[in-house]
């Protein structure tokens, strides 16, 4: 498998994905999934552009509008996990804070992954043998320096609150799965999720932060890590799409120290 053509590959696909999106803004249609979360056209006309393009590398795909079946992902060793549009509920709301997830699985982990958000143009993506770029040029991920956790703008819980209190955390409320660029970028130095997300929410984020490095302006580096709740990598071809819940750290080292609830 070439990497750098299915990396860009996967750029002209999300660039497409990020056009269909936009071009509904003005022509909103809005309906109710079975699982009573909200479905747009945009969602709709993405998927279909962004799989158009994928298609051509021969390598099936998962999307949340078409998702591949346990019986026929078993036997695959490698295939798209995409995302549409993420954050459909800031969409409807006419908000900035939604974007596109693809990441390519291998061996159940993801070995490259964009994420576009439409509204900015702004681009991140990657591949095991790659750096991470930002909007097409070499990006360093930012340290923060302050003690703060990135949580959900639309969900909340008790978990969340006593993680923040027995960690002596702030919290930065971020819609969608750009709370991994937040982390990316330097606005906050964890990222934690006691809330089961599906697998093609996750998934392009996951790979991002732990092929990161993070730097600040004393040269110190650290390494980026995400795992589940006991230090495990996710794994993304199981049965079921829902996955654990997570921490994701800009400096691994955090990992000793964090008090986790009891769940």
């Amino acid at each position: 498998m070439n990497l750098d053509s299915m990396l860009n590959l996967g750029i002209e696909a999300i660039n497409a994905g990020g056009n269909a999106i936009l071009k509904t803004q003005n022509n909103m249609q809005i309906w109710e999934k079975e699982n009573k979360t909200p479905l747009t056209n945009a969602d709709i006309a993405a998927n279909e552009a962004i799989c158009a393009i994928l298609s051509k590398s021969k390598i099936p795909i998962c999307s949340e509008e078409q998702p591949l079946s346990y019986d026929i992902r078993k036997n695959l060793e490698s295939f798209w996990l995409i995302d549409p549009l993420d954050g459909t509920k800031s969409f409807i709301e006419g908000s900035e804070n939604y974007c596109i997830l693809i990441a390519l699985i291998y061996a159940a982990r993801p070995i490259l992954s964009l994420i576009l958000k439409p509204k900015t143009n702004e681009i991140y993506y990657a591949h095991i043998e790659s750096k991470i770029y930002k909007n097409h040029a070499e990006f360093s991920p930012l340290r923060c320096h302050e003690n703060i956790t990135l949580v959900s703008k639309h969900h909340g819980s008790t978990l969340d609150t006593q993680f923040i209190n027995d960690n002596h955390l702030q919290s930065l409320k971020v819609g969608s799965a750009l709370k991994f660029i937040a982390l990316l970028e330097g606005r906050a130095n964890i990222y934690h999720r006691f809330e089961s997300l599906n697998s093609w929410d996750i998934a392009a984020g996951d790979f991002l932060i732990n092929h990161s490095t993070f730097h600040d302006l004393d040269s110190k580096i650290t390494q980026g890590f995400m795992s589940d709740l006991n230090g495990n990598l996710l794994l993304y071809n199981n049965e079921k799409f829902r996955c654990p819940y997570f921490l994701a750290v800009n400096d691994k080292e955090m990992l000793k120290t964090l008090k986790i609830p009891k769940i």
